[in-house]
């Protein structure tokens, strides 16, 4: 399976501080009140390539009578996790693994990925497999690259947007391997690894980059 390396993963988020970062304090906020919605009336929630752990330590610290569990592959993220953000916190877990394989994917019945999914090529094999161990009823949101995004694509890309016009899906060499998708993609891999599609937009509150995000719901079994 093509998919980013661990030695090319990023780690630019290494140590950062929640709502305190110039430049993004904006999004901090608006995902803040997003995930805290989400999960209001969960109790197991799974982060798929957590980083260094810095939303779980924050919403472990802010709902303490749930359990979370971050899944993560990098090591120099993952020992950040295990030795800075998780001590003192008894509901949250670390768990070192490919989230792409069965010993990286964790039942649950809420989960989130920002900016994981489009580092794998077979994604929607991927994503359908996190959806397996999703219980009936449960949510998830995830955040990709955003092929709309024109400034976006030219600048951190190098791409010229006009030569991909009407495309839905390029891959490109960051990280290792990464893929940026339109909206109407995003639904179809979405729905084909059996969720049904919640909510699809694109998330203003971090113009720089102006992700799109998917809330996507697991009726049943059956669905997946």
């Amino acid at each position: 399976m093509a998919k980013s390396t661990i030695e090319s993963w990023s780690q630019f988020n290494l140590g950062r501080a929640l709502f305190r970062t110039p430049g993004i304090e904006d999004y901090d906020r608006a995902m803040a009140r997003v995930l805290q919605r989400l999960i209001r009336n969960r109790r197991d929630v799974v982060e798929y390539g957590a980083g260094d752990f810095v939303w779980l330590e924050y919403l472990a610290s802010q709902y303490p009578a749930k359990s979370f569990t971050g899944v993560e592959w990098n090591d120099v993220l993952f020992e950040y996790a295990v030795n800075v953000r998780k001590p003192g916190l008894d509901n949250l877990r670390a768990l070192k693994a490919d989230m792409s394989l069965p010993e990286g994917v964790v039942p649950c019945d809420f989960f989130f990925c920002f900016g994981g999914l489009e580092h794998f090529e077979r994604h929607v094999e991927v994503l359908r497999s996190w959806a397996a161990k999703l219980a009936p009823g449960g949510e998830c949101i995830l955040t990709l690259p955003n092929i709309l995004n024109r400034e976006w694509l030219r600048g951190r890309c190098r791409i010229d947007p006009d030569k991909v016009r009407g495309e839905d899906r390029i891959v490109t060499d960051m990280y290792g391997y990464e893929e940026i998708w339109s909206p109407n993609y995003l639904a179809l891999v979405v729905m084909d690894a059996g969720l049904e599609l919640m909510e699809l937009g694109i998330f203003e509150a971090l113009p720089s980059e102006r992700p799109l995000y998917v809330i996507g719901l697991k009726r049943s079994d059956k669905d997946v």
